[in-house]
């Protein structure tokens, strides 16, 4: 009868080689819990063509877009979001229209902004408001060969990561995080609002790289209705 059992030698750590690995792994741990907010607030600005800001952002951002605008050598100022249902009565039915009038009251040049509203949508509502403003350029012969986004501080990385999935390789896109003024980013886990922010961005962010597959995306069936 063949043998069922084989005695080998296996190396296990001895308890100070236990407490040593636990000390590597815990600091492991802290120093990239501690930077996570840095890693979901990328920056990496290409100075493209245009400056394409997340309508949905809050004012304070709006007016560091604005900045970063007149900073940069942007041809064009575009606008995306999808409902504004933030309001009851809205003034303007998107968020992108609604961020072009804002910045319209800052002061903006009217010939150099352009709004692109996106549908209503229950899921990747970033990735539709890509996807439209990608239809948009074509119809309007309006392409760049690169272009930047402006979104929420740790938002950006998500944005970043769906704006490259909607656009082909030939686009080059940059991304540049607002500053925000609601937490400290370097101190995010002291702050109920930055709690809140990262871990809701990092689970998205998640879901982007490990579960959302492009290819299986039909904007007319999540468009609820358009504008």
């Amino acid at each position: 009868m063949p043998a069922l059992f084989k005695q080998r030698l296996i190396t296990l750590p001895t308890l100070w080689g236990l407490l040593i690995i636990g000390l590597v792994l815990s600091t492991v741990m802290t120093i990239g819990f501690s930077q996570l907010a840095f890693f979901l607030a990328t920056h990496k600005p290409i100075q493209g063509q245009y400056l394409v800001v997340e309508g949905w952002i809050d004012e304070p951002a709006l007016v560091q877009a604005m900045t970063t605008f007149d900073r940069g050598q942007y041809q064009l100022l575009i606008t995306t979001g999808g409902p504004n249902i933030a309001e009851i009565s809205p003034e303007y039915h998107s968020y992108a229209d609604k961020a072009a009038a804002f910045l319209l009251t800052q002061g903006f040049q009217a010939d150099k902004l352009i709004s692109v509203p996106a549908p209503a949508s229950d899921l990747n509502r970033t990735y539709i408001s890509a996807v439209m403003l990608k239809q948009w350029l074509h119809e309007h012969d309006l392409m760049p060969k690169s272009f930047d986004l402006f979104s929420s501080d740790v938002h950006a990385r998500r944005t970043y990561q769906l704006y490259r999935m909607a656009f082909d390789d030939q686009t080059g896109i940059g991304i540049i995080p607002a500053k925000t003024n609601r937490y400290k980013i370097n101190t995010w886990w002291q702050n109920s609002e930055g709690i809140k922010a990262v871990l809701i961005e990092f689970i998205g962010v998640t879901y982007t790289f490990c579960c959302f597959d492009p290819s299986t995306f039909k904007p007319d069936q999540e468009a609820r209705h358009l504008y």
